[in-house]
């Protein structure tokens, strides 16, 4: 291979690797909207049926836990503490 070969080999590499934000943002707004919708429900919850109650504390908590996850600080392996 010639060295332009490898750089357009190169440059399709790093147009696959790009992110997805609009995918992201999407995602992103599905789970702030699942969450607080289900802990609106979660807080104003008068009554009905248990199969109910028990799916919206299932969407309150995989959105809270996916949410967690997504912002939670990285741990890079090095103490902060020592120099």
């Amino acid at each position: 291979m010639t060295d332009n070969d490898f750089r357009i080999e190169d440059r399709k590499e790093r147009e696959a690797k790009r992110p997805n934000y609009p995918l992201r943002r999407v995602k992103f707004l599905l789970a702030v909207v699942g969450f607080v919708a289900s802990v609106t429900l979660m807080l104003t919850w008068h009554g009905g049926s248990l199969a109910g109650a028990l799916v919206v504390e299932g969407v309150y908590l995989a959105t809270a836990l996916w949410l967690t996850v997504k912002f939670a600080p990285k741990y890079d392996g090095k103490d902060d503490n020592h120099a």
